[in-house]
């Protein structure tokens, strides 16, 4: 056979001019040794100009002939019988999904094995015995081949998607349409699936755009697992996911963002567990993470948290071995700092529901030469190369040193830092006011979790309660996504005003509303258009799906039209876009929806 032999490291560039030129004898195989390639021609071409390297040879090559699934079965199955075998089928992952129909039941499972020989990344065959059904939409699949397994892991838009193809429902025929959706998404959305499953929409716009969140509802547990496992599967960080029905769900999103603060001990504790937070912020007594046996009883307490759902911010303790550690100071001192932190991060990294810890760039408040935006930058820079930056949330502390507005943009810019802790009472201290401009300037740059407290001037406690202070927390509270009550109470055991502000701050907080909501389920998503409506922020859009036949596709239309009139509120139609056929002359279609 006629092939040309090329160096391997220069082979790409010829490829990709045979493909174009079409010069490639498709009939036989490519094959290479450990210094040349050779690929297979029809005949000589003029390319020694063009591409000087290359040798014209003979080699003996394989064809390219591929069985076909009736070659594998013309022996065990009638004429009739391989009319009726699949032609088409789902893949997910290394898991084929037949629908075998009844008259070719007693020999499913040579069809099954020919599936399997001709699918050489195939790991297990199974049928359908039923169609999707019940509040999960999953369908009973019973394994004809190879492992007896319905676990899987299947790829698409960049990410990875671990599932059991039998509890959860997925379809891979929609990557086309995730990545469709991927692509109108604006760096800056918040985003909201109603009916997430196992993760598949938040997944691939997490991963492939700069969307600044997204939350994922489910009602079936296992899917949620699934999508939980998942996000740590690709390690992102900006999808909050939710398991129940998304009706009840829904209306309480982004309240459970606020956290009560408390000491780690049993006393401290309760008073708090009792108003059921869903995040606790520890603070670190003088002395504690020094002792093995109390790090020990504070990482039996959070895993204790943990059953209960509840997650856990770490506050640094504000000395350490009866020293500062500061993170703004001399690098030549940050060893002591270090050593703290990395005690805290193992408690971090041994339980899954820590969400980081905070640390103080400065500990003296004015003190211009005992701390320095570069040297916080260096030590910044040592702390990742530790592997102890990314779980950081460096709070804005009463100095300069990333405490005014300058300061901590700068250090967000010239830095890798992931997160911050605003601190409000600190920030006005430092700046002697904060408009909400300021605050969304920073928070436009950086992952930010907040410490909720209000400033009196010229208090010495240089804190007071929310409703006592120069900040009106009405103005703010739309734009704060999550934090810490931190409001100082006369008994921190019975934390009676920190949690009557933490209530207070709940009651004002506006019900959460997203740019772009997503609705994957076209048998029933009429059924929730009014809560999407009720959720959606002005000139935000919708992805409605249903299924529908070709003449039909006004209804959905029409039923989008009736429910936003219905919610008092305008709607502009951009597009309808066919998904894919659900059944002959059936269509999965989405409605792409503006809402004003």
């Amino acid at each position: 056979m006629l092939t040309i032999k090329v160096p391997l490291r220069k082979a790409e560039k010829l490829k990709n001019y045979l493909l174009d030129k079409c010069f490639f004898n498709k009939e036989y195989e490519i094959i290479k040794d450990n210094n040349f390639i050779y690929f297979p021609i029809n005949e000589k071409k003029d390319l020694k100009k063009k591409f000087p390297f290359i040798e014209f040879v003979s080699k003996e090559l394989k064809g390219t002939h591929k069985l076909t699934i009736n070659e594998l079965l013309k022996d065990k199955l009638t004429k009739k019988e391989l009319s009726l075998v699949p032609s088409a089928f789902d893949i997910i992952g290394d898991i084929i999904i037949l629908e075998i129909k009844q008259c070719l039941v007693k020999k499913e499972k040579f069809v099954a094995e020919a599936f399997l020989k001709l699918n050489k990344n195939i790991k297990t065959v199974v049928k359908k015995e039923g169609i999707h059904k019940g509040i999960y939409r999953v369908q009973k699949l019973k394994v004809l081949a190879g492992i007896s397994k319905k676990e899987t892991i299947y790829k698409e838009n960049n990410v990875k998607i671990k599932l059991d193809v039998e509890n959860v429902y997925f379809s891979p025929r929609l990557s086309s349409e995730r990545k469709r959706i991927m692509n109108l998404i604006k760096p800056g959305e918040s985003i909201l699936v109603m009916f997430s499953g196992c993760g598949s929409y938040p997944l691939v716009l997490s991963k492939n755009t700069g969307a600044k969140e997204i939350c994922g509802v489910e009602i079936n547990p296992i899917a949620h697992k699934y999508a939980l496992e998942n996000l740590k599967l690709n390690k992102l960080n900006n999808v909050s996911l939710y398991c129940g029905d998304v009706k009840e769900v829904l209306p309480k999103l982004g309240f459970d963002k606020f956290a009560l603060k408390s000491r780690w001990d049993k006393k401290h504790l309760e008073p708090k567990l009792k108003q059921n937070p869903s995040i606790i912020e520890f603070y670190i007594p003088k002395g504690d993470i020094e002792s093995d046996k109390t790090v020990e009883q504070i990482d039996k307490t959070i895993k204790k948290l943990a059953k209960n759902q509840i997650k856990v911010m770490i506050h640094m303790p504000l000395r350490y071995k009866n020293k500062e550690i500061s993170l703004a100071q001399n690098p030549d001192k940050i060893v002591n700092a270090i050593d703290c932190m990395k005690i805290i991060n193992k408690l971090n990294k041994n339980n899954e529901n820590v969400i980081g810890y905070i640390f103080h760039p400065t500990e003296a408040h004015y003190r211009p030469d005992k701390y320095k935006e570069e040297w916080l930058l260096q030590n910044l820079s040592r702390l990742e190369k530790e592997g102890l930056l990314n779980s950081l949330y460096l709070e804005n502390c009463i100095n300069a040193v990333f405490g005014t507005k300058k300061s901590i943009l700068s250090i967000i810019k010239k830095s890798n830092l992931k997160h911050m802790c605003f601190d409000f009472a600190h920030f006005v201290i430092v700046n002697k006011n904060l408009a909400t401009k300021d605050y969304k300037d920073i928070i436009s740059k950086i992952d930010v979790y907040n410490h909720i407290v209000n400033y009196k001037d010229n208090d010495i406690k240089h804190s007071c309660r929310l409703r006592e202070g120069k900040l009106d927390f009405s103005k703010f509270a739309e734009h704060i996504e999550k934090g810490c009550i931190e409001v100082f109470s006369k008994s921190e055991v019975t934390a009676k005003e920190q949690i009557q502000d933490w209530k207070y701050f709940l009651s004002i907080k506006l019900r959460k509303k997203f740019n772009r909501i997503i609705m994957p389920l076209p048998k029933s998503a009429g059924d929730f258009l009014d809560l999407a409506l009720s959720s959606i922020k002005p000139n935000g859009v919708i992805h409605f799906y249903n299924f529908l036949k070709e003449n039909e596709f006004d209804n959905a239309r029409e039923k989008i039209r009736n429910a936003c009139k219905k919610a008092d509120k305008k709607c502009n139609i951009l597009r309808i876009v066919k998904c894919g056929q659900h059944a002959p002359r059936v269509f999965r279609i989405c409605v792409d929806f503006k809402v004003n």
